[in-house]
């Protein structure tokens, strides 16, 4: 089973959520998650290390696949915290 990989620094707010969705609903799986997602195994991996930012149409199978809770903007933005920081509602808000 090929494991997630993370880099030391996290490189924007849409790679911090799209971890911590493949961590936490697939187990870290990331041959598991691409199949749920239906999205490749290097470009979900690209996504994660901040090699790519998606444009229109893998941001709309990005969204599609977390139920809308990745969007355009939060590959744009600086992550709000660590891989796994849990963030307290009023820093998420």
């Amino acid at each position: 089973m090929k494991k997630l990989h993370l880099p030391a620094a996290v490189p924007n707010e849409g790679a911090r959520l799209l971890a911590r969705r493949i961590a936490s609903a697939y187990r870290g799986s990331l041959p598991f998650a691409c199949q749920c997602m239906q999205i490749a195994v290097p470009t979900l991996q690209r996504l994660v290390d901040g090699g790519i930012v998606p444009g229109e149409e893998l941001v709309a199978d990005v969204a599609r696949a977390t139920q809308g809770g990745i969007q355009r903007h939060h590959w744009r933005q600086q992550p709000r915290g660590g891989w796994f920081d849990a963030l307290d509602a009023k820093v998420a808000a």
